[in-house]
């Protein structure tokens, strides 16, 4: 549909871009890390549940890291790939509609560098290629692991995550000090912001509202460091916290009184002590009726109950 040896109408009927020009044109405005040749930024206009469903097809079968051939493979594949491109037609395609489209490509781009592929190989390989040029990387893998609750990156060869509340160094890596930083831009960029020398710390949020943390040197000292919070797939209420002894019945049924009276509530705590989570069900009381405004740094809460929120 977008390739350049394509004679698709599609691609045909639109005017056609130097891969070249293309890169520089991006590398001057910063959108780029080290070894890149096109950004194309997650389709905003999919919403959350097919946005999960398309990481959750991308993922399957796949193990957590790729073995060095896939990731080796995938330096020598993506510049031929990057070049049969046509960027004007694939930013108006989905992720699901760009998945299907890379495909043949790589298989292409394979032959004509006279390498055999086993099936698995192949579609860790796909996949590898499509995390780079569309998700967040390495790390991509990470945020569809429903075990994980943290991902912590402390420079490209330190990746770790919290799994019930256990810290665990992965295998994960990035492959320089560049390409941490051009993951953490194409973060920051979801939410209109940017990481550099004059602004090296931003809080940003993924599409499904997970929290993210960017520090950069000269305030980092191990090079880009990335903090990312997930949130749970289910969402939580006062019940369930009671169910869980995360509070006693008589403090649910107290707080439960206390929203749905309109009394004004503060709520404390360190990180990681569950501010959100406990702002997120105390909304589940409020009358649906009730118009919400809600005043934040970087979006975090979630009032999917309200339908004025």
């Amino acid at each position: 549909m977008f390739g350049k040896k394509n004679d698709s109408p599609i691609s045909a009927g639109l005017s056609r871009t130097s891969p070249v020009r293309y890169l520089k044109n991006h590398q001057r405005s910063g959108g780029f890390g080290k070894g890149d040749a096109l950004l194309l930024e997650p389709d905003e206009t999919q919403n959350p549940e097919e946005a999960q469903a398309g990481k959750t097809e991308a993922t399957i079968e796949i193990e957590k890291t790729f073995s060095p051939l896939v990731e080796n493979l995938k330096e020598r594949v993506m510049p031929d790939l990057l070049d049969r491109i046509d960027p004007e037609v694939a930013v108006q395609l989905s992720r699901i509609e760009l998945k299907a489209e890379f495909s043949p490509i790589v298989s292409e781009v394979l032959q004509e560098l006279q390498v055999t592929l086993n099936r698995k190989e192949l579609k860790e390989l796909e996949e590898a290629i499509f995390h780079e040029l569309l998700g967040l990387g390495p790390i991509e893998n990470l945020l569809s692991d429903k075990s994980v609750t943290d991902i912590l990156v402390n420079g490209p060869g330190q990746v770790y995550v919290e799994r019930k509340g256990r810290l665990e160094l992965t295998d994960v890596k990035f492959r320089d000090n560049d390409h941490v930083l051009h993951i953490a831009n194409r973060i920051c960029n979801l939410v209109g912001r940017r990481v550099d020398q004059t602004t090296p710390l931003a809080d940003a949020r993924l599409i499904d509202g997970s929290r993210v943390n960017v520090i950069i040197p000269p305030l980092s000292l191990k090079g880009p460091s990335l903090s990312i919070r997930k949130f749970a797939d289910m969402p939580i209420d006062l019940d369930m916290m009671a169910r869980q002894k995360n509070m006693s019945k008589a403090m649910c049924q107290f707080l439960k009184i206390a929203a749905q009276s309109r009394l004004n509530i503060i709520i404390s705590g360190g990180t990681g002590s569950g501010k959100t989570t406990l702002l997120n069900a105390l909304s589940k009381m409020v009358d649906r009726g009730e118009r919400i405004v809600t005043i934040e740094d970087a979006a975090e809460l979630r009032l999917l109950s309200s339908p004025m929120w």
